[in-house]
């Protein structure tokens, strides 16, 4: 039996933008009240009125977006990266389902929509960013106790446009935008794919730092949590908080890693270079970030070049794509990278409760600059390698008489292969 195809609705564009933000609202502050009915349950004890719970529900709304809130004599502005993450991926998936949906609409009416397709997308975001951020600043500021400070309020702007900048390119790319229409699809697609490896890789260095820094310093680390009642109760639930604020810990670690270090507050810096001697909460996390280390941990920037260098390196078939792209590649794939990095240092810092954290966390100026640097330098140095491999078998293929079978060579060739790419084009 022959049905018609189901008619598409043209919705206005505002409409769908309130929409997206309502789909999402329903999503996020249910969840913020169930956690916030959590907490109320666990301090039952101190006879907290029930009016704390919406007070707290929006608090945890606000800080998840970074701005700063302040309840029971407590401030925090320091975000739970992974739930940050997490409804940043939220937003991005419904700014992309915005996108799509006007460019499945302009695919009926070419004409119509050839010139004008980013007016209704336009107005469909701006309305979903507009939507969602105005309740969000109202009720944190008057019912969650929170203050709008500028580092908030650009973590918030940030947040929301990056996820819609997202949301657009994961849909269109970069054909519709002026600076990038004439950029190589092939460069392009390379850095992408090395930028996913190196934040990969990364938090794998970050993760095996933080282990290597829990064995050097477990003594004092399960020391430090005596001091609670329940010991293990203690290090369970300290475990479960310290995975919320995931991304941001992996982030600070490769900080302390490249030397630009972590503030722990009063001005003292903790880094590979160097130790803070002010008290911290006991956290495992923030403990090892006081304390002495071995000298030959001051090796440890090195560790970021490694990665640089093994993230285009390993794997023939990605380093014949980094070798195509050449040095237009490894730039876009740098800059890719310290955008990433340099929206993780802006969650990473704030303030978190009593003890001089009031500034905590990596510097939001200088610590992805640095981090990135360290990265390129490796990638450069992978890439040379790759260059000198690739002309090594060059000379040996010549010097074969019989030849060799272009798989049997470990990066095939590309030097030719680029060189005939090249003389197509002219």
């Amino acid at each position: 039996m022959h049905t018609s195809p189901h008619s598409r609705t043209h919705r206005h564009p505002v409409l769908l933008g309130l929409l997206e933000a309502l789909r999402i609202d329903l999503i996020a502050v249910p969840a913020a009240f169930v956690i916030a009915t959590v907490f109320w349950i666990i301090g039952l004890g101190s006879q907290l009125p029930y009016s704390i719970i919406p007070e707290w529900a929006f608090a945890l709304w606000g800080v998840v977006h970074g701005l700063s809130v302040s309840t029971m004599g407590f401030e925090f502005s320091l975000a739970p990266s992974l739930i940050t993450l997490g409804v940043w991926f939220f937003f991005a998936a419904g700014a992309k389902r915005l996108v799509a949906g006007f460019t499945e609409a302009g695919l009926d009416d070419t004409e119509s929509m050839e010139a004008s397709w980013w007016k209704p997308v336009l107005v469909a975001v701006a309305t979903y960013v507009i939507a969602y951020a105005v309740p969000l600043i109202v009720l944190t500021l008057l019912v969650g106790e929170g203050t709008l400070t500028p580092l908030g309020f650009l973590r918030l702007a940030l947040m929301l446009l990056s996820a819609s900048a997202a949301g657009f390119l994961w849909v269109r790319g970069v054909d519709d935008i002026p600076r990038l229409q004439n950029l190589d699809s092939e460069v392009w697609d390379a850095g992408a794919y090395l930028v996913k490896r190196l934040l990969w890789a990364a938090a794998f260095l970050s993760v095996l730092v933080l282990a290597t820094g829990i064995v050097l310093r477990w003594d004092e680390l399960a020391q430090s949590l005596q001091g609670y009642s329940s010991p293990l109760s203690a290090g369970v639930g300290l475990l479960m908080i310290q995975i919320l604020f995931a991304p941001g810990i992996l982030f600070a670690s490769l900080s302390w890693i490249a030397g630009t270090g972590v503030s722990v507050g009063d001005g003292a810096v903790s880094s590979v270079f160097q130790t803070a001697a002010g008290p911290v909460p006991h956290v495992p996390v923030l403990q090892l970030l006081v304390g002495d280390y071995p000298a030959w941990t001051n090796a440890a920037p090195v560790l970021l070049v490694l990665v640089g260098v093994l993230s285009v390196i390993v794997g023939r078939g990605h380093a014949r794509l980094v070798m195509m792209a050449s040095w237009p590649g490894l730039a876009t794939a740098a800059v890719k990278l310290f955008v990433v990095l340099q929206v993780l240092a802006i969650f990473a810092r704030g303030a978190m409760g009593p003890l001089g954290l009031s500034a905590f966390g990596p510097s939001a100026l200088t610590s992805a600059l640095v981090i990135t640097a360290w990265l390129a330098v490796g990638m450069a140095g992978g890439l040379l390698l790759t260059r000198l491999s690739d002309m090594q078998a060059g000379l040996q293929a010549s010097e074969d008489k019989e030849g060799s079978d272009e798989d049997d060579e470990p990066f095939g060739r590309i030097g030719d292969e680029r060189s005939a790419d090249y003389s197509d084009d002219d």
